[in-house]
């Protein structure tokens, strides 16, 4: 059975946010099916090597890494050469030696998993000639996000974050027309890429799971009276990250002093890793506790009443929306939070955009106790029945073999 070998901006371990968890249930599915799969990495800290090696124990595969230079030399180069940064950032020489002989071997399927990553196939002496079967993991359309970030910010980071959009969207385009198959993680995502960036060619829908061993109910549900008594709402996430910053920011500010009215009692946890300055000044404030890195999130959903996905910048799946399902908590979302999750609709859970609304959601998920455990429960059944890492996965089965 052919070799796949994986490519990924980071290394994908261990699995505790987006792009990481969703490479690592590929390889892991990869292996399930008998492929000898090799992992290509790049790396910045002793950390990062770390986890290199930690995957290899973990998952018995060969994982190589390489060492990147400093963000400034690596951006410069990017700015220099006109690429987009998101390329820079993540290119090593040594790395492009490596892909080279893969290409010029023609023996291997290679699967990348970011846009920016195909510039290693593109700038390959191999690449016109090669045998290699070549697979494109988009996640999100890229793009687009750069383009919501640019509507989002100030005059020079909007030129920034404009000139990121346009060079990945060429690049997202020649990927998806050269490449033998590409993904993304949602149907909206797959009409999105093909009305805005390339219609040549149909994408394939490759949605996320979950591990239903790591994330499930409390075993002690809460009643009416604990939560009408001190509700607790639960955001997680990577909070370094601008979507996450910008929905917590944006709850803080417009909901939580017109929800702390209604609920005095109420509390906000903010549960994630690397959280900016920003963030971290929110624990000042009454009924906020921000957490930081933790090293088992799962207490956090269990002593929630309600989960809270405030986005208003975001591209895909949100895995912290099916997260709160599988642990059977109420979720209100905006749509841009609900966005490609196939069982997202009023029966399962509030879709609210609007201040007012948010609000009126969050109040009534405090006082309505049978209507919170009924959209929990919608949801719970709904993912149970179709979000296991096994069936989102399929069409990665389908696409290999053909290698």
């Amino acid at each position: 059975m052919s070799k796949v070998c994986v490519l990924s901006q980071r290394v994908p371990y261990p699995p505790n946010k987006g792009e990481k968890l969703r490479t690592y249930h590929q390889i892991e599915f990869l292996n399930r099916l008998g492929y000898e799969v090799e992992v290509f990495s790049l790396i910045e800290t002793a950390e990062d090597k770390k986890n290199a090696e930690a995957l290899a124990k973990h998952l018995g595969n060969s994982v190589n890494s390489y060492q990147l230079g400093s963000k400034f030399t690596r951006y410069a180069s990017a700015l220099l050469q006109g690429l987009p940064i998101s390329v820079g950032a993540f290119y090593s020489k040594a790395l492009q030696h490596v892909i080279d002989e893969k290409l010029k071997e023609g023996k291997d399927a290679l699967l990348l998993t970011a846009s920016s990553l195909s510039y290693y196939i593109f700038s390959s002496p191999y690449y016109n000639n090669t045998h290699c079967r070549l697979f494109m993991d988009f996640m999100d359309v890229d793009s687009d996000k750069w383009a919501q970030y640019a509507d989002s910010s100030s005059f020079l980071m909007r030129y920034v974050y404009q000139r990121e959009s346009k060079g990945i969207k060429k690049l997202e385009a020649k990927t998806n027309q050269r490449f033998d198959e590409c993904f993304l993680i949602a149907r909206e995502e797959a009409q999105l890429f093909n009305s805005s960036v390339d219609s040549s060619k149909a994408i394939t829908v490759l949605g996320n799971g979950l591990d239903f061993d790591a994330f499930y109910p409390a075993k002690t549900q809460p009643c009416a009276a604990t939560i009408s008594t001190g509700p607790h709402f639960l955001f997680t996430g990577v909070m370094d990250y601008k979507p996450n910053v910008d929905a917590v920011l944006w709850f803080v500010k417009n909901c939580w002093p017109l929800i702390r009215e209604k609920a005095p009692n109420a509390k906000f946890t903010v549960g994630g890793m690397n959280p900016v300055e920003e963030i971290k000044a929110l624990s000042d404030r009454d009924g906020i506790d921000v957490t930081g890195f933790v090293d088992d999130i799962l207490p956090y959903f269990h002593q929630a009443h309600a989960f809270v996905a405030p986005f208003r910048l975001a591209r895909g799946v949100q895995n912290k929306v099916l997260q709160a399902a599988a642990c059977k908590l109420p979720i209100i979302t905006t749509s841009m939070g609900a966005e490609g999750i196939s069982f997202a609709n009023a029966d399962s859970m509030w879709i609210v955009d609007d201040v007012d609304s948010f609000v009126a959601a969050c109040v009534e998920s405090i006082e309505n106790f049978e209507l919170s455990q009924h959209k929990a429960q919608r949801s719970y059944q709904a993912l149970v029945s179709e979000y296991s890492w096994e069936q989102q996965l399929s069409p990665l089965k389908v696409a290999m073999a053909r290698i």
